[in-house]
């Protein structure tokens, strides 16, 4: 950093603070074997992910040469532009190992405290430094683990306050880590208490009337208005996680055409789906703007408003039920098209309006409180960053 150092700060090269530094292995792995091998996907923003673990079969030996200790720092030296030169943190216990396009870089635990490495890392600051080092392939991305570590200089303070810097950033990610866990396990309760519900499993006292069966053309109306006198300029997408997202935002560029002429309008509470990602999720209901427009690949539609519930069909759309829908039409297709015509004979069962309207608004209840988690998670982040850039920096000591 291009800036007087912190008094009692110093300055190293980062393979003056390490130990030993060495690659993985490039042996096939699978479900099975002796001992759990990390990958790129066990990486995320300085954290492992271990729900989903791949194994391999090594001798004592050849294990013993690669095997993880806590406190090692993963580096991801091969993968997309994004990706390339994740860093995360191992510090958990056990006989662990890594794959070929990963490094392991063991700290002198003796100069600087592993979490402190990890979190520095992690900035900006030193995310910007190593995508200097990025070489491109013809389908990756590489960073020469040697000139990592000759490149890059890291600002150290004493031990002793590296340890309470670690500490105190530590228990933001605990805080994180357990927000996340809670916000996993409301969307599992409520893909069950959708389950049960949208399919009239569970029902609300005083309605015991039969649901009826229909097909979805009866309750869905295409729309082809186009965007001719190019009033509307707001280009949205629809995505699998987050409905209709701003495109520069979202995807860091905006995707759409010069012309915006041939461009399909979504008005408020209308449903658009891109036909070739509706398998994966792509479908939303517009909610937060007047009107919008969409590619014209999408479908757009409306609802027939005397026969089914805008937030019914909102839910009903996450639900298995439709999501079975899409693999039974899709059967036997090279790629998964969904058009409108074949979403129309769909078949859906339906409560009473007023079923429907309370089925809704309990699935908005605990949205709502996912929502505010989601919220709080952000804050937790938003706090952690500004905590990071005062105590990283040396701006305040400890």
């Amino acid at each position: 950093m291009n800036h007087p150092l912190p008094r009692g700060w110093q300055e190293f090269k980062l393979e003056n603070i390490l130990l030993d530094s060495f690659y993985g292995t490039s042996l096939p792995s699978s479900q099975v074997g002796k001992y759990p091998i990390l990958k790129m996907n066990n990486m995320d923003n300085g954290n492992l992910i271990l729900d989903k673990l791949s194994y391999i079969d090594l001798t004592d030996e050849e294990f013993n040469k690669i095997k993880l200790e806590k406190g090692d720092i993963l580096f991801n030296r091969t993968n997309s532009y994004e990706l390339v030169g994740k860093v995360s943190l191992f510090n958990i216990l056990g006989d662990y190992t890594i794959a070929s396009y990963i490094v392991a870089l063991r700290p002198n635990q003796n100069i600087v405290n592993p979490i402190f490495l990890n979190n520095i890392l992690n900035t900006q600051y030193y995310k910007n430094q190593i995508s200097k080092l990025i070489s491109k392939g013809v389908s990756q991305c590489n960073i020469n683990p040697t000139a990592l570590k000759k490149t890059i200089h890291i600002s150290l303070p004493p031990l002793y306050e590296q340890k309470r810097i670690a500490d105190i950033l530590s228990t933001f990610d605990d805080l994180i880590a357990n927000l996340n866990k809670l916000i996993e396990k409301k969307e599992i309760y409520k893909k069950g208490v959708m389950q049960r519900v949208l399919s009239g499993e569970v029902r609300f006292n005083g309605f015991t009337d039969e649901w009826e069966i229909t097909t979805l053309d009866k309750i869905i109306v295409e729309k082809s208005i186009r965007n001719k006198d190019n009033k509307i300029n707001l280009v949205l997408s629809v995505t699998n996680k987050e409905g209709f997202v701003i495109q520069n935002e979202f995807f860091g560029k905006t995707i759409a055409s010069k012309d915006l002429s041939n461009y399909k309008i979504v008005d408020k509470y209308d449903f658009a789906y891109n036909p070739a990602r509706v398998n994966v999720g792509s479908i939303s209901m517009l909610e937060n703007f007047d009107s919008c427009i969409v590619s014209p690949m999408y479908v757009v539609f409306s609802l027939n408003k005397l026969k089914i519930d805008k937030y019914f069909f909102k839910y009903w759309i996450q639900s298995n039920n439709f999501n079975g829908h899409i693999r039974s039409l899709s059967a036997g297709s090279v790629r998964s098209i969904l058009s409108f015509d074949a979403m129309s004979t769909m078949k859906i069962k339906l409560p009473s309006l007023e079923e429907q309207n309370k089925i809704a608004e309990l699935l908005t209840l605990i949205d709502k409180d996912i929502e505010i988690l989601k919220q709080l998670l952000h804050l937790r982040k938003l706090q952690k960053k500004g905590v990071m850039q005062k105590l990283l920096t040396g701006e305040v000591r400890l």
